[in-house]
């Protein structure tokens, strides 16, 4: 199948809006068709057919809509960009709901999907060189739920890629999404005054701005991309530099007395995430942008500063001006 619509999953998410938006205004809202339980916003005037990735019955459905909606392209962008409290929920959603998509893909004769992932799939570790290629093994800490069903959702895709050479399949590993709009446990962070950081840790961080988040879906789809692609920012930035930037204060803390007490926190419900996710503040995980660069053609147009720069002028213009003017 070489034309028919795109499909698009994960609409009710920041990035996934911002893609079927686009999308719509670049084709024209009867070229899409919104497979998901949200309904898309009605001014669009986009199809919608509903369906729960996380309900049993949910293959035969979704089959039955990509057929009858002849689609050629699937945007798979259902991810939790946050850690959920119900782990059963999640892995319904992200693992068996991933692999229901690519089934009912394959059978429908669907010609290219695109997947969301991010580049936490890597794992974070001291032994991590500078920068990770797209080759790299992914090794995400297994004990944390939010990054192992990325890292099955992955391996259900490399596993289709394998057994459907039909159908091209385009994984997008994307850095932590950061900018104006964005609000995720880890934006939360820099909402705060006083931030825990691990004692004697300042690792690189990536941050990428939505709108080359959103480059980056636009140009796989339009090249009908295969593989996977690291989708990060153009710099990175020191963790402890952009806690600076956005005028908070540091509090370090030890690691071995860290990661229990996030624990604890996290099951008292005081806390945005577990302790797997210290292991990101404390060891780099930065994605080469070398062959999305070479193969799509996308080069970010925003370095981490710039994202952060922006999310603090969405959030807090008041705070952002003055950290402004101390820093002139």
């Amino acid at each position: 199948m070489t034309a028919g619509r795109i499909a698009v999953t994960g609409i009710a998410s920041f990035l996934g809006s911002r893609v079927l938006r686009a999308l719509v205004e670049k084709r024209g809202a009867d070229a899409l068709v919104a497979v998901d339980v949200a309904r898309p916003d009605t001014a669009l005037g986009v199809r919608h057919r509903a369906v729960d990735f996380t309900e049993p019955s949910s293959g035969e459905q979704l089959l039955e809509a990509l057929r009858e909606e002849k689609v050629a392209t699937v945007i798979h962008a259902a991810a939790l960009t946050n850690p959920s409290r119900d782990g059963s929920f999640a892995h319904e959603l992200e693992s068996i709901g991933t692999l229901n998509v690519l089934a009912a893909a394959a059978a429908a004769g669907v010609g290219h999907f695109v997947l969301r992932s991010f580049t936490a799939v890597y794992g974070a570790h001291g032994r991590n060189p500078a920068y990770l290629t797209e080759d790299r093994p992914l090794q995400p800490n297994l004990s944390l739920g939010w990054a192992r069903d990325k890292l099955e959702g992955e391996q259900h895709a490399a596993s289709f890629a394998r057994r459907y050479p039909a159908m091209k399949i385009a994984v997008l590993r994307f850095a932590t999404l950061f900018g104006p709009g964005v609000r995720t446990f880890y934006t939360s962070i820099f909402d705060h005054r006083m931030v825990p950081v691990l004692m004697g840790y300042d690792p690189l961080i990536q941050l990428l701005h939505p709108d080359d988040g959103l480059g980056a879906f636009l140009a796989a789809v339009e090249l009908r991309a295969e593989g996977a692609f690291n989708v990060v920012p153009s710099r990175p930035i020191p963790l402890l530099a952009a806690l600076h930037l956005a005028g908070k204060v540091p509090l370090p803390v030890p690691h071995p007395i860290a990661y229990p007490a996030a624990d604890l926190l996290w099951a008292a419900g005081l806390a945005d995430a577990p302790a797997g996710f210290i292991d990101f503040a404390r060891y780099p995980f930065l994605g080469d942008g070398e062959k999305a660069r070479r193969e799509l053609g996308f080069t970010a147009r925003h370095s981490s500063r710039q994202a952060l720069e922006a999310y603090l002028r969405d959030r807090h213009p008041k705070a952002s001006m003055t950290t402004a003017e101390a820093r002139a």
